[in-house]
């Protein structure tokens, strides 16, 4: 083999060696990439933690009480667009934010609290039924979703002011290839869809206005850029170096031959 031919396998080699060597400490998954609470510095707006308000196509269970059961018992069938499910009438709040209650139309919560709610609803129906009715509503559906590099789907918020760790957490946390520092939630706030895109790496998230979860949002968990290339466990570190090392050794072979 002349000396031209055995120099451009050289510089073959010592390319493919600074390129491994480069892929390897680039691509490695590694504490500073998947640890949470880091002194990362970000911009955030405040957290605002306050009651969940109301939003169209919410669902709500609604109860009566009052020691004039016949009064009561007029509300206990439902009609509009609610459904008696064990004894609780359960309402979809419609487009324009209102509901149907028997008798009375177009009642208007959304953007209201459950305590807002209850306030107006026993106001508004006490010439209904009696001076001592008391109205509770609650959530029929306290859920949100999971996207992309976590286990997907739909989960329960099963407490109030759930933060986005414990969100994550019950979706079974994030994958390696998950991009941690571009974690989007979409939520829709006063009527229009709103997204905010932030670091979970950085400490600064406790103090995120997306810390806590509120019913409907939906977590997008993007894959890291340099995900086809990363290395996320020892085996396949060890498997990426031994065949570099093969193809290296196989080519000197044939260099000097």
């Amino acid at each position: 083999m002349n000396a031209k031919k055995r120099h451009i396998i050289q510089v073959s080699i010592q390319i493919l060696l600074v390129t491994s060597i480069m892929t390897i400490t680039s691509s490695c998954v590694t504490n500073k990439t998947t640890r949470y609470l880091q002194n990362e510095k970000e911009n955030y707006a405040p957290a605002q933690l306050e009651e969940y308000r109301l939003q169209p196509n919410d669902e709500l269970n609604i109860s009566f009480g009052s020691a004039n059961a016949d009064a009561v018992s007029l509300f206990s069938n439902g009609m509009g667009n609610s459904a008696n499910i064990n004894n609780q009438l359960t309402y979809r709040i419609y487009q324009d934010g209102t509901i149907d209650l028997p008798y009375v139309s177009n009642v208007h919560v959304a953007g209201k609290t459950l305590r807002e709610t209850n306030q107006y609803l026993t106001e508004l129906l006490k010439p209904y039924v009696a001076e001592d009715l008391v109205v509770k509503t609650a959530m029929a559906d306290r859920s949100y979703y999971v996207i992309g590099e976590a286990q997907k789907g739909k989960f329960s918020i099963y407490k109030n002011n759930m933060n986005v760790f414990e969100a994550l957490a019950q979706a079974g946390d994030l994958t390696p290839l998950a991009d941690r520092k571009r974690i989007k939630i979409l939520r829709r706030v006063d009527g229009k869809e709103k997204i905010v895109s932030f670091n979970i790496r950085s400490k600064d998230i406790l103090d995120s206005e997306f810390y806590y979860i509120e019913p409907n949002d939906i977590i997008f968990i993007p894959q890291a850029s340099n995900a086809f290339f990363r290395i996320t466990t020892f085996a396949s570190l060890m498997g990426f170096v031994t065949s570099t090392l093969s193809f290296v050794l196989l080519v000197t072979t044939y260099a000097n031959k």
